[in-house]
C-alpha cells in the first residue's frame, strides 16, 4: 500500500507545438510506439508518456524550433486540465537527466554504510551505536553519493519516495547492529501523516525483532521546516512508539538553537562546523558550550559529529560532552566497525 505521493501513477506530457513547426513528420515518429504511450488530442497537440516525451526531446532538439514547443506535466486520462502552466520543452532538461532516480527508487537500489558512535569513558572507546547512511547504486554497481540521490528526487518531487527507501533499507539492513544503537536519517519535509507515512517502517522494525529503543530516528536538515508543530508531532509519533530522536547538525543551516529548545530530543548533534578546529576558535567553542549546556538542560545526550583531531576530541571530551562520531575514529563502512582498539588520553 502507498500513497498517491509515494507511488505515483504513471508520468506523462501533453505537448503542444506554437507558431509555424509543422507536426506532419511526428506521425511518422510515433508508429514505432505503442498505442498506449500517446495519442493525438489535435494536430498541434499531443499526449505522450513520459519515457517517450524524453526521447522526442532529443529528436526535437536536433530537428525543430524548440523555442515554439511547450509542454506541461498531464495525466492521460485529462491531458488538458493544466495547460496555464505550459514550458517551453527545453526547461525539462534538468527532469529528463534527473529521470534515473525513479529507476532505483523503484528497484530500491540503496546500499548502507555504518558509522559507529562513541563513547569515551576512564580513556577507553566503546561503540555504542552505528548511524546507518544510505548510498544509491548504479546499474554498474557504482555507489552514487547521497547528495547526487537527493538532488535528482528533488528536481523529480520524488522525495519523500527516495526517503522511505533509504528508510526502509536501512531498517532491513540494521542486523549487523546487533544490540546497539541504530540511527536512521529522515527528512521531515518529506513525512507528511505520520500515522500513514511512518507506518510500513514501524511494521518492517516489528517484524525483524528489533526493539523500538534501540532506534534513533535522526532529523536531516535539508529543508527548512516551517511548521513546527507538523515536526513535533512527527517526533511525539515516535516517541509515542518507544523510539528516541536526534536533532542533526546543530548549529547550522535549519536546524538552529531555537529549533533546538522547542524540539527536545533525545540526542543532540553538534555540527560538523564546530567541532572541526573547535580547539583553538573561540568562537566555535562558544556554540559548543551552547549546545551542550542547552542538551544536557533537557536531559538530552550531546554527541559531537564530524571529529577529525585528536586536539578537538580532548576539548570537547573536556567540555562535557557524552558521545562522538568522526573520521577519527572510522569514516563509513560497508560492514560497521563494532570494537575500536584506542585510547584516549583523559584529563578530568
Amino acid at each position: 500500500m502507498g500513497c498517491e505521493v509515494c507511488l505515483p501513477t504513471e508520468r506523462g506530457y501533453t505537448v503542444y507545438f506554437a507558431g509555424s513547426v509543422s507536426t506532419e513528420n511526428l506521425y511518422q515518429y510515433f508508429q514505432n510506439q505503442s498505442e498506449t504511450s500517446w495519442k493525438s488530442l489535435n494536430q498541434r497537440m499531443f499526449w505522450l508518456k513520459e519515457t517517450v516525451f524524453f526521447d522526442l526531446m532529443e529528436y526535437l532538439e536536433a530537428h525543430m524550433d524548440v523555442n515554439n514547443i511547450f509542454a506541461v506535466l498531464s495525466t492521460p486520462s485529462d491531458p488538458l486540465n493544466n495547460l496555464q502552466n505550459l514550458r517551453t520543452i527545453d526547461s525539462y532538461k534538468a527532469e529528463r537527466e534527473a529521470s534515473w532516480i525513479d529507476t532505483l527508487i523503484e528497484n530500491s537500489s540503496i546500499c548502507t554504510h555504518y558509522q559507529p558512535i562513541v563513547r569515551i569513558e576512564k580513556g577507553s572507546i566503546e561503540v555504542i551505536g552505528q548511524e546507518l547512511l544510505s548510498r544509491g547504486v548504479d546499474q554498474q554497481g557504482d555507489i552514487i553519493p547521497p547528495y547526487k540521490l537527493f538532488e535528482a528526487a528533488r528536481v523529480r518531487n520524488r522525495l519523500f519516495a527516495l526517503d522511505r527507501v533509504c528508510r526502509m533499507q536501512s531498517v532491513k539492513n540494521a542486523g549487523l547492529v546487533q544490540d546497539k544503537l541504530i540511527f536512521i536519517n529522515f527528512i521531515p519535509t518529506a513525512i507528511y501523516v505520520p500515522e500513514h507515512c511512518l507506518s510500513t517502517t514501524f511494521e518492517l522494525i516489528k517484524k525483524l525483532n528489533i526493539k523500538p529503543e534501540q532506534v534513533v530516528f535522526e532529523v536531516v536538515e535539508t529543508d527548512e521546516v516551517k511548521d513546527l508543530e507538523h515536526l513535533k508531532s512527527i517526533l511525539n509519533y515516535y516517541r509515542s512508539h518507544g523510539f528516541k530522536y536526534a536533532l542533526d547538525d546543530v548549529g547550522v543551516g535549519y536546524n538552529n538553537l531555537e529549533k533546538l529548545t522547542l524540539m527536545q530530543p533525545d540526542i543532540v548533534k553538534l555540527a560538523f562546523e564546530y567541532t572541526n578546529g573547535v580547539k583553538d576558535d573561540v568562537a566555535k567553542q562558544a556554540v559548543a558550550k551552547t549546545v551542550l549546556k542547552l542538551a544536557h538542560g533537557m536531559n538530552a545526550l550531546a554527541l559531537a559529529e564530524g571529529v577529525e583531531k585528536e586536539e578537538d576530541l580532548q576539548f570537547l571530551l573536556d567540555m562535557g560532552y557524552d558521545l562522538f562520531q568522526g573520521y577519527y575514529f572510522s569514516k563509513p563502512q560497508a560492514i560497521p566497525v563494532n570494537e575500536l582498539n584506542m585510547k584516549v588520553d583523559v584529563n578530568v
